[in-house]
């Protein structure tokens, strides 16, 4: 009965999760005109933190059960992020950037990533443990914040023209608000279906949260990203990928270090440099060959990336 229940909660959560992804674009969008902010901003800020509200409230939660899944939560759905989600995003729609999205915000996803993985490993503020301390954390947050200060202050070129019908006021707000509330719990009925299915199959937690739960936390980015490039607008899917993963290492990481230090648990530390070479690598590839543009066959190499490191994770715990 309770796998039955689990797989009727993964469908609907499925539907809500979509549903929620085409509201929070269209009202994102509409509030972008409305306070003549750019699609960038939105997608990098707005709709970045709403599509990550799962990751955060899984990590928070983890912290105090002493597990890691937390932690694999946001270094497996960010590795999916880059090599699945603009992967398959390239192979449908092949993405052109612009060049501050590229020299600005890939260049600085690397250097926050790495950033994040310092504090994750060595001690550089307050207690000398394997892991985040509050005093991280802190520094964690005020560098998000700061990069935020930036991107509201940086001047954006001629916004691209969209098929999002653009709404008022009051219903691009109601619609940002449904449309998270929609990707939250469709979001956490998909990956709490996954994660029961998982469990009773007997896969153990580590391998759950770089898998299973960060896959499930990812399909926000996923659908909302699919349908943003299904409406020409590239700023809200680029934004979301990127917004998502500097909020992830910098907003998620330090509000949950905050609230309670993280303690990382041997084990994963191999998994957070996967995680920065795809940022590496996806930065690299839109530099060369045509510039500012991920084609489509680095989307099937990104996939076929994402599947030989999920092989290689089956592998390990074999």
């Amino acid at each position: 009965m309770e796998v039955v229940n689990s797989l009727i909660l993964f469908v609907l959560g499925f539907y809500i999760l979509i549903k929620g992804a085409q509201l929070l674009i269209r009202g994102a969008v509409s509030l972008a005109r409305v306070f003549k902010v750019s699609n960038w901003f939105i997608g990098a800020f707005v709709v970045s933190v709403g599509t990550s509200v799962p990751e955060l409230s899984i990590n928070i939660a983890s912290t105090f059960t002493g597990n890691n899944i937390g932690l694999a939560t946001i270094i497996g759905s960010n590795t999916f992020n880059i090599f699945v989600i603009l992967g398959l995003s390239a192979i449908f729609y092949p993405i052109v950037m612009r060049r501050e999205w590229v020299v600005k915000d890939a260049f600085f996803n690397i250097v926050f990533i790495f950033i994040a993985t310092i504090m994750i490993l060595f001690s550089v503020v307050g207690d000398s443990f394997n892991g985040i301390s509050q005093g991280e954390g802190l520094i964690l947050l005020s560098i998000y914040f700061i990069w935020i200060w930036f991107l509201f202050h940086r001047k954006s070129g001629v916004e691209e023209e969209t098929d999002i019908e653009v709404v008022t006021l009051f219903t691009a707000f109601i619609m940002v608000v449904l449309g998270i509330v929609g990707v939250f719990f469709g979001g956490q009925w998909v990956v709490d279906g996954a994660v029961v299915i998982a469990l009773l199959l007997g896969i153990e937690p580590s391998f759950v949260g770089l898998t299973i739960v960060a896959i499930g936390t990812s399909l926000p980015e996923l659908t909302v990203s699919l349908v943003a490039l299904s409406k020409r607008s590239t700023s809200i899917a680029i934004g979301n990928i990127l917004g998502s993963s500097i909020f992830s290492f910098l907003g998620v990481l330090g509000v949950t270090a905050l609230i309670n230090p993280i303690v990382v648990l041997p084990g994963i530390q191999f998994d957070i440099f996967v995680v920065l070479t795809a940022a590496v690598l996806f930065f690299t590839l839109v530099l060369v060959g045509r510039r500012y543009t991920l084609t489509r066959m680095e989307g099937v190499l990104f996939l076929t990336l994402y599947f030989s490191y999920i092989i290689f994770l089956i592998f390990r715990i074999l």
